[in-house]
Formats: structure tokens, sequence, C-alpha cells
């Protein structure tokens, strides 16, 4: 006798365009999981807080999917318990009451399993260890009801545009045909035209073939021989549990690093001698930008200190602007920062366009936000290394960490080292910013001006012209690469290709 399958259409990422496949959803009575990255939401190219509500009136689940998306095994332990817990706090905040978690990039292990319960998840999704239409041959044709692992639900591969209709057809009837059990299908993007920005082929489907399958699942559970259903994650997970399924428990955010000690550099690696392996970045660091131009970063050696620095060519530029932050983070990198205080930034770089720095600070519910940018920076003579410096404005009340980069803003070649974010406890001088040739802005006019040597002795303030800055970009957005897809299968090594962070108008990246 053939056992009850129970199908759970998932949407991973909470891109924009899932909006219109629940739509298409309801309107064929079916219900599915939205697993919701907190940090995104409402950024361009998102589902807005509005918009979840919605999806969620309509009778799906609201799940979590971390704060910024990161890899959480190569990210320290208690930055991956901040990503799951303050993830599931931020959706709570905002009128959610995500009970059920996705593994970004599929990545998980005992320790980060262990931080999933113990922030109050009752499942986590991982996919690649289902029959997939690429994939997997030997495994199971759907995951075990129960679950083995309620902490690492097994899916097939995420769909893409190499999945026909046949193939997603195929995940169901299979798992019917051999034994029943539940099939959870994971989708990020239902879009046209595949190999567009926002529509990568490694992370897409398109809508003729997702509302296919749609209506042909919709009339594949009605028919009573099928013994098939379409259930939320959640929804499944109450009925395998029933009476030990358990009460809902607020989420315990991770607590913020404390600020460190005026006069103390904050950030992490200053000098970018230490790289990950794993994006090839200097380590805590991240590369951003938004607009219409063309960027390649290269390692540069030798630094303005030390063997290494970061070089980023910027092409083709019509609008936005490129650069390289300290990352984006809750835990590790970002420093923490106190409301009302300045801080004093510098960089030391070489360039042949224009740059100025574009700032951004995390608010209370872990969204990072843009904040302001500087004046500009004026160009350096060859081989000549300058430090670009700039007092910022009282940080807002909200902020409980900030970022900063060096930005890009023409076509040119930038490099950069020895970054340095202060709370300096007074006003700065010129004096507190050593010897040598020194681009920096006066915190009164914040404009641009070359110091000499001579001028630095004198120990007093500099005054320069202001010069006009471009538009401010809008409101931040998400930052992780969109080249590499959900790593199929557990303990499979995730990609080391460098994070290219296409921007959707804003100024830190989407994916």
């Amino acid at each position: 006798m053939t056992n009850p399958t129970v199908v759970s259409l998932t949407f991973d990422d909470t891109n924009a365009d899932q909006l219109a496949a629940e739509q298409t959803m309801k309107a064929r009575g079916l219900v599915g999981t939205f697993y919701t990255v907190s940090g995104w939401v409402g950024a361009s190219g998102y589902l807005t807080q509005g918009q979840l509500s919605s999806i969620q009136a309509d009778g799906n689940e609201i799940a979590g999917h971390s704060v910024t998306h990161p890899d959480l095994i190569q990210v320290a332990p208690t930055e991956a318990q901040a990503q799951i817990c303050d993830g599931r706090a931020a959706l709570q905040n905002i009128g959610f009451r995500p009970t059920d978690f996705a593994w970004p990039f599929s990545a998980a292990n005992a320790t980060t399993e262990s931080q999933a319960t113990a922030c109050g998840y009752t499942t986590s999704r991982a996919v690649g260890d289902i029959v997939s239409p690429a994939s997997c041959r030997g495994c199971a044709y759907a995951e075990s009801l129960p679950p083995a692992d309620p902490q690492y639900l097994k899916a097939p591969d995420q769909v893409d545009s190499r999945w026909t209709l046949a193939q997603m057809e195929a995940e169901v009837t299979n798992a019917v045909n051999h034994g029943g059990g539940w099939v959870i299908l994971t989708f990020h993007h239902v879009c046209s035209p595949i190999g567009t920005t926002n529509c990568q082929a490694n992370q897409s489907t398109t809508p003729t073939i997702f509302n296919s399958f749609i209506s042909w699942l919709a009339t594949y559970r009605n028919t009573l021989s099928n013994k098939t259903s379409v259930k939320t994650v959640d929804q499944v997970v109450r009925q395998y549990m029933g009476a030990n399924y358990p009460a809902y428990k607020a989420a315990p955010p991770v607590a913020s690093r404390p600020p460190v000690a005026r006069g103390v550099n904050a950030l992490s690696n200053p000098s970018l001698e230490t790289v990950d392996t794993n994006t090839g970045f200097p380590s805590c660091y991240q590369p951003g930008g938004w607009g219409s131009n063309t960027v390649a970063w290269a390692a540069a050696s030798p630094g303005h200190t030390g063997n290494a620095a970061e070089q980023l060519t910027v092409s083709g530029y019509s609008n936005g602007d490129a650069k390289l932050l300290p990352t984006l983070d809750l835990y590790s990198c970002a420093p923490s920062v106190t409301p009302g205080k300045t801080y004093q930034l510098s960089t030391w770089y070489q360039s042949t366009g224009t740059t100025q720095f574009a700032l951004y600070y995390r608010d209370a519910n872990w969204n990072w936000n843009y904040w302001t940018s500087s004046r500009w920076f004026a160009t350096t003579p060859a081989g000549t290394w300058a430090q670009a410096t700039f007092t910022t404005p009282a940080v807002p009340a909200n902020a409980t960490a900030m970022t900063s980069g060096l930005a890009l803003i023409a076509n040119g070649v930038l490099v950069t080292d020895d970054y340095g974010l202060v709370d300096p406890g007074t006003a700065a001088t010129v004096a507190a910013l050593g010897g040598g040739s020194t681009q920096l802005l006066d915190p009164a006019s914040a404009g641009a001006i070359t110091v000499t040597p001579a001028l630095l002795q004198t120990g007093g303030v500099v005054t320069a012209a202001p010069s006009a800055p471009p538009p401010a970009p809008p409101k931040a957005g998400p930052a992780h690469s969109t080249a590499r897809p959900e790593v199929p299968g557990r303990g499979k090594a995730p990609s080391n290709t460098k994070i290219a962070v296409p921007e959707s108008g804003g100024p830190i990246g989407k994916g």
C-alpha cells in the first residue's frame, strides 16, 4: 500500500519576484514556506514587510534564513549563533513567529544544528540530499516522516533554469512511486528572462514553467489515489509532532560586542595582511558597490605597510560606486559604536579616480542601512600613498555598529590599505594624523585638501572649501554572492570564488 506523500513548496532569500509566484499558488489553493533573510526585507528587489504580511495572511509560512545570509560553518561560532538567533528575533520584532529555518548555502554542522535548536527553531532545511535531475543518484526519493534529523531536512537540489516541467513533476511522482514521504522543493527566483542580473540561471525558473507546475500539482493532489498533499513546513511538523509540538518561545538574541576603548582602532585586520580563503578577500572585509559600472578586484603588494593591499579597478562607469568594506556582520567584524558619538575614519590609498567614504550602520533590528558619504578625495600621484580621513556625524540613535569603505566613484584604479575607525574622544586635529603628505577632511567643512608635513607640524585644524558630492545612494541592499547557489549536500565545500556583489539600487549589494 502506498504511503502518503506531502509536498512543501519553499522559497529562499525574500526575492520580490516570489510575490507573483505566491499569487499563482493562491489561485490554485496552495501554500508554501518563505525562508526570509531578515536584513534584506524592504531592500530594492526584495519583499517588503507589508508583502510578507500579505503572504502570511494567505496561509503561507514566514520562516527564517539568517540576517545577512553568510555561510554559517565558515564564520565564527558566535557569529553563526547571532545570524540564526538575531534573524529569528528580527522577524519576530516585525510581527512574525518563525519556527523553521533554512541553512544559507545549505551549510550546516553539529554546532550550527545545536544553535538552531537553542534559538527556537523546530526544523532547518538543507538542499541536495534527495534524488534530483542532475545529482544524488542512489539517494532517497523523499525525506522521511518524521525526519531522522529535523535540523537537517533533506531536500532535492534547488530548482533552477536546467529543470524542465517534467523533472519538477517527477520529483513528486517518483516519491509517490517509491513509498511516499516528504518532498521539499526549493525555489529562489521565478523570473524571466533567464540570465539577467536579477534572474540568474543557477537560481531561477521561469513563470511559465512554475505556473504550469503549480497547475499540475493542484490537479495531482486533488486525485485521491495519489495520496498527495501540499503543506507548509510548519504544517507538516505540526502533523508529525502532534501533541508534542512545542509552545512558541521568543527568540533569544545575541548581545553585540561592546565598543572598543577610546583611541583604539576598532577594525580587525586593518592592514589587510590576513586573507579569507573562502572569499579571496582580506579577512573581515567584503566588496560592495552599486550602480552601472564594471568592477575588478585583485590583491596588491606591497601595501602601505606590510605585504598586502587591495586593488579595485572600475571601468565603464555611468553611476554608483565600488568599495572594500569591513564585513557587514553581527558580531565578528563590524565594530560596535555608541549612539551620539562621532568617529574618525581613515584609509591609506593610491587612486587614479575620485573617491569618497561611504558609511553604513546596523540598527537595533540587525538591519544594515546606508548612512552618509564624505566629500570627495582627489587623485594621487603615481606610486604615492595618501591618507583619507573623515570625522563622522553623530551616530544615529538606533545604531549598534557601523562600517565604511573608501569608494571609487569614477573610472580608475584604487589601492587601499591600513584602515582605521577610532573613537577620538575629543575633536580631531591634524597633528594626530601622523606625518607624510595626506589627503584628509576637515570635520567642519568636509572638504578635501592635500596636507604637507609642514602643515602637520602646526597642530592646527585644516579647513577647505567643500566640493559637491554625488547624490546619496538609496537604502542599503544585501551583500552576498549571486554567483554561488545553495551548496548541494551535507559537508560539501563552498565555492572559493571571490564574492562579486552586483547591487540593485543600493550601496551594499544583493544576492
